[in-house]
């Protein structure tokens, strides 16, 4: 039985084990998380595929994981680990593509997998007829045609409206990739259900002409054109906040050897003007 489940398995413990090991050493998660600026700047392409190798904590993962596993498993056992793979990576990739274009001009950070494991998820619904998705902590089970449209609708809702510390960009763009490899992949199925996937298709694509149309016009209104600015990533605030902060002490102890290697009047006015303003900042005993 594991055999048919084996793609999703490793995939699983390969994510899992990355994301054990970013805990212990913060500077590997942040050499992987999903950076705008790195990726256009700097041309860290990889990061694109491994921002869904790490996760910000304990729950995070296991959320994704699980998921990951119930419906990859599915996927693999009927259509194979080479479909189930490019199904997740694609996913993966959409994810970050959309989120990419939309924080292209953002100081923003993000991970986990969440992009690759809705892709998996859509695809699941649309190529295994029968699929049905149960809601977490509720013995409720919902038919994956009806769950597909309803999911997408409320991302895209919560995108414009910036609910909760998520990235719901690329649990977009990953549920989109996943809709448009079923309907690559088998488009006799996806027509079983020719209104459901047709609403969730041509909802998907209007929604991704507005995104194109005014990206920076997040959490304004649903469908307006108009530029709202952005709320801060709360999600990564601290975590920012802390890298900005090394940074700075990292600065101030480079001024520090340069004084004591050639004296004061070596320093710039900005470095000058850099270690006046630490000074001046109040210790904690």
């Amino acid at each position: 039985m594991f055999l048919y489940e084996l793609a999703t398995i490793l995939v699983c413990v390969a994510t899992g084990i990355v994301t054990y090991l970013a805990f212990r050493d913060p500077g590997l998660r942040d050499r992987l998380m999903f950076r705008p600026e790195a990726i256009l700047a700097h041309k860290q392409w990889h990061r694109l595929l491994t921002s869904a190798l790490v996760h910000l904590d304990l729950q995070h993962v296991c959320l994704n994981l699980v998921s990951l596993y119930l419906f990859g498993s599915i996927l693999e056992s009927n259509w194979g680990a080479p479909l189930f793979l490019a199904t997740y990576l694609g996913s993966i990739l959409g994810g970050s593509l959309l989120s990419l274009f939309i924080h292209r001009h953002h100081d923003y950070a993000a991970l986990g997998a969440s992009g690759g494991v809705c892709g998996v998820i859509f695809a699941t619904i649309f190529l295994v007829p029968g699929t049905s998705v149960g809601l977490f902590f509720l013995p409720l089970y919902v038919p994956g045609p009806v769950f597909a449209l309803g999911y997408l609708a409320w991302t895209y809702f919560a995108l414009r409206r910036g609910i909760g510390n998520i990235g719901h960009d690329a649990h977009f763009g990953g549920a989109i990739a996943g809709l448009l490899i079923a309907l690559a992949i088998e488009p006799r199925y996806c027509l079983a259900s020719p209104f459901v996937y047709g609403a969730t298709f041509l909802f998907a694509a209007l929604a991704l002409f507005v995104l194109a149309r005014n990206p920076l016009g997040l959490h304004g209104t649903l469908f307006a054109f108009g530029s709202n600015e952005p709320k801060s990533n709360l999600r990564y605030q601290r975590y920012d906040e802390n890298r900005e902060r090394r940074q700075r002490e990292a600065d101030i102890d480079r001024i520090l050897d340069k004084v004591s290697a050639r004296g004061l009047d070596s320093l710039t006015p900005h470095e000058r003007a850099t270690l006046e303003a630490a000074s001046a900042k109040p210790r904690r005993g």
